[in-house]
């Protein structure tokens, strides 16, 4: 066999096989440890901050208009998980003076570790078909699936820490995006502060058009959007901090990671939506639907990887008085602290959801339920 073929071979038979541990061991360490990670995310994120602070007080830069986390691939060929992280103004890349810091992944970046020491150790077996730069060219290959993981935790983290009082003290421009990504490569959004003044009526005739890949990532927070017709909308990680949607249709919408922190949803109907990894903490949902929906934490299937598992959809400190989750799938979702008076569960998979002990007397579950939610 020629080597390329053996390469091939290797990679097909026994790095893929092999990746999947890794993987679900990285999958279950995240998820049980998301709340100490995020810990020292923001503390990373705070001190990039005062950086930024610094070159401000100095003259030396403008307001914020991105803050960019960026994986370099040449640092973990040295077993370095540093990622550069920039802060630069609305230019972007045209910034020619970024304010540079460093973010270390190595949380992450440690099952990469061991999953190319052990394909190393078994290539030997190839007798020399397999080098060392081949082993090297999986790894820097293999590196994206690992960095999934940072941008999943960004996500989790970040809605938070913009509050923080070192970010709230940075110089922003209108529009200030925090990105994640690969160095001079492709990043994507993991959180949007937008200052600018929206007309509601605009960006309601504007949702109305229910227009393909138009709204994803995009903000509309502070705004009125009640008694919208927004069914079968793409509003993937959108942020809609709040904003008012209460009487609103948002039937079928696909509203994964969708940021509705402090809103009032009061009797929207979100019935059969995918609401995976949404945050509804402080939310008014008094009266609201959520029958059908999915958003079930975790892994979909051990026996494959395609993507990080969601994290749970978070509920708490809502009120969800009245609101109807009947059939919905909302395995891990939390629920600490909401108002759960006359909510109605019948049917829904709570298997490892979390509710207070206080809420026992306002719920209603089954025997099945009652013996598989968390009670804290």
């Amino acid at each position: 066999m020629q080597a390329e073929g053996v390469l091939q071979h290797f990679y097909e038979k026994e790095v893929e096989k092999r990746r999947l541990n890794y993987l679900l061991a990285l999958e279950d360490f995240f998820q049980a440890s998301k709340e100490e990670i995020a810990q020292q995310f923001k503390r990373s994120f705070q001190s990039i901050c005062l950086q930024l602070q610094k070159q401000q007080s100095q003259q030396q830069k403008g307001a914020i208009g991105h803050i960019t986390f960026s994986m370099l691939r040449t640092e973990l060929l040295e077993g370095s998980h540093i990622y550069i992280v920039e802060g630069t103004d609305e230019d972007w890349f045209f910034d020619m003076h970024p304010v540079l810091a460093t973010y270390d992944a190595n949380w992450a970046f440690r099952f990469l570790e061991q999953f190319i020491e052990e394909l190393y150790l078994y290539s030997k077996t190839f007798m020399g078909a397999i080098t060392k730069s081949d082993i090297e060219q999986i790894k820097i290959k293999e590196a994206t699936h690992f960095h999934q993981y940072v941008i999943s935790l960004a996500r989790y983290a970040l809605a938070d820490m913009i509050r923080c009082p070192e970010y709230v003290a940075l110089n922003r421009a209108q529009t200030v995006e925090i990105r994640i990504g690969e160095y001079m490569d492709i990043s994507e959004a993991v959180y949007i502060d937008d200052f600018s003044q929206k007309d509601t009526e605009e960006i309601k005739m504007w949702l109305n058009q229910k227009l393909e890949e138009e709204y994803p990532y995009e903000v509309f927070s502070h705004l009125n959007l009640s008694s919208g017709n927004y069914e079968n909308v793409d509003l993937r990680y959108a942020f809609f901090q709040k904003t008012n949607l209460s009487h609103s249709q948002m039937r079928d919408c696909q509203l994964i990671g969708a940021n509705f922190k402090e809103s009032h949803l009061i009797e929207a109907d979100l019935s059969f939506s995918s609401i995976y990894e949404a945050d509804f903490r402080q939310a008014e949902l008094q009266g609201a639907s959520f029958q059908q929906v999915q958003g079930a934490s975790g892994l979909a299937d051990r026996e494959t990887w395609e993507m990080p598992g969601y994290l749970p959809v978070r509920f708490t400190g809502a009120n969800l008085e009245g609101a109807n989750f009947e059939l919905a799938n909302l395995r891990g979702a939390c629920f600490l602290n909401a108002n759960l008076k006359n909510a109605q569960f019948t049917g829904a998979n709570l298997e490892k959801a979390i509710f207070s002990k206080e809420a026992r007397e306002h719920l209603k579950l089954d025997p099945f339920q009652s013996a598989t939610v968390i009670w804290k």
